[in-house]
């Protein structure tokens, strides 16, 4: 069948759907239409009947006048007489009314048609909307995903499964690609930190080894006033030299198997180291804590945070509290203090290597703390606590003893 071109797919289900309800209603009002005309014009003819009804009062007649004696046959005559006439009278009022609606049967059949077309027009519609909106909404969402755009949310309104199944399959589609766009931008831009870091360690290492040994050379040989220079002198080289250090550790990951290492015994040990009377720091480790790590990064990550917590107090004082726990498959390590907080406007850039709090210092620990913990399969947050404070967390997949690990431990 010929069908206009239609270029949307609704217009095309609608001539689809609108061709295949119209075709056989069409057919079959026409078919009906030629049916009872035939059966009417033929059932409606009374030139059978007149001439039935002719011969049947001739030999009436003819039975009168044989039996005209006979009172029984002129009684079933008569009788049958009647019946004729009755069913003459009934042929030309069945004639008469065949003949009406054999007139009238072209202008039903074109009620019908129209009835049926409107029907048919209608539902043609209303399917069409139904399967063409849907997939014009869908191809909209495929454009907004490829401008970077969010998808709509649920409108809440019934579809079919199918439909739904594939709304579902586009919302995860476009968060795992803005997360693999997020993620590609990220490491772009570590790509370039860890470059830049590795260039400014280099250019900083040599210079940094002749003004050490020039600055020893200088404190054998000052005296008085001299002394309390090059002491300034050393300790500013030893701060330039440990600023190098960090930046050619930043995006240089360790490597080679893992140990197992726990956390809790690795949290006592560096608040012991920078706690003071000023400034407590206290670990709160609430059962088994182990991960599998590199424990010279692991190590140096924790101390970041610590360290950091306990500038944070400044002269005011304050306590920093380490929280080391176990939550189902992780460990998790919280690091609290009193401080001033982090500013809003850096919470959600806190982890950049830009980005830093201090007055000093290169802007790398908490990139390198972030680093870290990514590395170990894990994750970091930071927030404000409603006393005030900041709060550094950070979560790694707890160790799971292995069958050779248990016995081990067993002959142990």
């Amino acid at each position: 069948m010929f069908l206009p071109r239609v270029r949307t797919f609704q217009g095309r289900i609608f001539l689809a759907i609108l061709a295949v309800v119209l075709i056989p209603a069409a057919i079959a009002v026409a078919g009906g239409v030629l049916t009872l005309r035939a059966i009417g014009t033929r059932s409606g003819t009374l030139g059978a009947w007149d001439a039935v009804a002719e011969t049947g009062i001739e030999l009436l007649d003819a039975i009168q006048d044989v039996g005209r004696d006979d009172p029984e046959i002129r009684r079933a005559a008569e009788r049958h007489r009647d019946a004729l006439s009755g069913s003459v009278r009934l042929s030309r009022l069945y004639a008469f009314v065949a003949e009406r609606v054999v007139r009238a049967l072209p202008l039903a059949a074109i009620a019908v048609g129209v009835l049926v077309a409107a029907l048919a027009l209608l539902s043609a519609r209303r399917l069409s909307r139904g399967f063409g909106e849907p997939v014009a909404e869908l191809a909209e969402w495929t454009e907004r995903i490829a401008r970077e755009e969010p998808l709509p949310p649920d409108r809440g309104r019934d579809t079919v499964e199918e439909l739904a199944k594939l709304r579902d399959a586009l919302r995860v589609m476009a968060d795992q690609i803005e997360e693999g766009r997020r993620r590609a931008v990220e490491n772009a831009r570590m790509r370039s930190w860890t470059e830049l870091a590795r260039r400014v360690a280099h250019e900083i290492k040599n210079p940094l080894t002749a003004m050490g040994m020039a600055a020893a050379t200088l404190a054998r040989e000052s005296r008085g006033g001299e002394a309390e220079a090059v002491k300034i002198l050393r300790e500013e080289i030893s701060r330039l030299d440990e600023m190098a250090r960090t930046f050619s550790r930043y995006g240089r990951m360790p490597e080679g198997p893992r140990s197992q290492v726990d956390v809790a015994e690795l949290a006592t040990s560096l608040a012991r180291q920078h706690a003071s009377e000023s400034v407590p720091c206290t670990v709160h480790a609430d059962g088994e804590a182990s991960v599998m790590a590199h424990y010279d990064a692991l190590e140096r990550a924790l101390r970041n945070l610590v360290v950091n917590a306990v500038e944070a107090q400044g002269e005011s004082g304050g306590s920093v509290d380490v929280h080391v726990s176990r939550s189902g498959h992780e460990v998790v390590v919280r690091v609290e203090d009193e401080g001033p907080g982090i500013p809003e406007e850096l919470l959600e850039t806190i982890w950049n290597p830009d980005v830093t709090t201090k007055h000093h210092g290169t802007g790398l620990g908490l990139a390198i703390v972030r680093q870290t913990i990514l590395h170990h399969d894990g994750s970091v947050s930071a927030r404000n606590r409603s006393r005030g404070g900041a709060v550094f967390e950070f979560r790694l997949p707890a160790h799971v003893p292995s069958e050779s690990d248990t016995a081990a431990g067993s002959l142990a």
